[in-house]
């Protein structure tokens, strides 16, 4: 084995932003910005600029460093940076979808585009599968499926490390906290960290808090979106929404990040549907991480999800189904961009910043 060396927003007079004046940023992670589905992509970044978004997530920078020119993608980051927000991109997957030296070239190239524009934030996510998968010749059973993922990484350090830039590792719906944080633990701090998608915990039957609270000293990029959880005959179907209208509990989790001094604060918005099949005896054979209270909090949240139909403050289930439009995007992430201003206006106002440990 190779050695690793370790070393929302408000409906209301948004103004356009120029310079960060809080102790936080709330981010917006985005392929096209909702609105601007079918315009360039350095007009979905000002439209983002203009409501007050400071930091900006592209999802899939592989695909713009081949689909945009790069004036544009230089155009854009310069706006970016001109405005004082931060630009941070999605590099893809980290394995194993294919050949590993192929993924390896195709992330090398991917960062040093990334690099040319001055980003030095990127996260990766991954493909991984929880039973023995085949690529090529090989069989790759899941701890095989890891040690690809980490000499992956660990095969972008030298560059990423000489640049000043930070690999983060996304807590993917294909991957257990615990499996993410495994992986980084044997990598460089200084160049490695965890992207917490918060919302995709369920999926691997972990309770949000918990993880969020285990990881937060590693979180250096946030994936922001609420859930409500469906009881089903198999288990649990997650449904995603803007933040504050799921069963999430915002106050804990937020509080945990902040404590740790994380202050960028990014939404991020997509369908993402699946189940937590929680019934069946033999899932629990390649989910050794859970815990019977991760359980007792995946069914307090369905009983929480329940009462919110029952009470006709959210859809059933079948509803769920419909894709939003355009205008429905934009509120949605309107409402969670709101929803997080309040939650960090009252955790900026009632906590000493410790500056220097902001803008993770």
């Amino acid at each position: 084995m190779t050695q690793i060396t370790h070393h929302g927003v408000d409906a209301s007079s948004i103004q356009p932003h120029r310079a960060p004046t809080t102790s936080y940023r709330i981010g917006a992670q985005f392929t096209r910005f909702p609105g601007t589905e079918t315009t360039p992509l350095r007009q979905g970044i000002a439209t983002a600029l203009e409501q007050g978004y400071t930091s900006i997530t592209l999802n899939n920078f592989a695909l713009e460093s081949r689909d945009t020119d790069v004036v544009e993608l230089r155009g854009a980051a310069r706006d970016i940076a001109s405005s004082g927000s931060e630009l941070l991109l999605g590099l893809g997957s980290a394995g194993p979808v294919q050949e590993a030296r192929t993924a390896r070239a195709e992330l090398a190239a991917t960062l040093a585009a990334g690099l040319d524009l001055g980003c030095t934030e990127y996260f990766l996510h991954t493909r991984t599968e929880r039973t023995t998968v085949r690529h090529g010749e090989r069989t790759l059973d899941h701890p095989a499926q890891l040690s690809q993922i980490l000499h992956t990484l660990g095969s972008l350090h030298p560059v990423a490390a000489a640049a000043g830039a930070r690999l983060n590792l996304k807590t993917h719906e294909d991957l257990s906290s615990a499996e993410v944080k495994q992986v980084i633990d044997r990598l460089d701090p200084e160049v490695f960290g965890i992207g917490l998608d918060v919302a995709n915990l369920v999926v691997r039957g972990e309770d949000p808090v918990k993880v969020t609270r285990a990881l937060a000293p590693q979180v250096r990029s946030t994936h922001l979106e609420d859930l409500v959880l469906f009881p089903i005959d198999t288990g649990y179907r997650r449904r995603l929404c803007p933040i504050g209208q799921g069963v999430l509990p915002w106050d804990e989790i937020l509080g945990s990040l902040w404590a740790q001094g994380v202050r960028t604060f990014t939404i991020e918005q997509h369908r993402g549907r699946f189940d937590t099949p929680v019934h069946n005896r033999a899932w629990f054979e390649n989910e050794p991480h859970l815990h019977p209270d991760d359980l007792g909090q995946l069914a307090r949240m369905a009983r929480a999800t329940t009462a919110l139909v029952e009470g006709g403050q959210i859809p059933e289930l079948e509803r769920w189904n419909d894709d939003p439009s355009a205008t429905e995007r934009a509120e949605q992430f309107a409402a969670s961009a709101a929803y997080l201003r309040r939650a960090l206006q009252n955790l900026s106002s009632t906590t000493v910043d410790d500056s220097t440990q902001s803008g993770r």
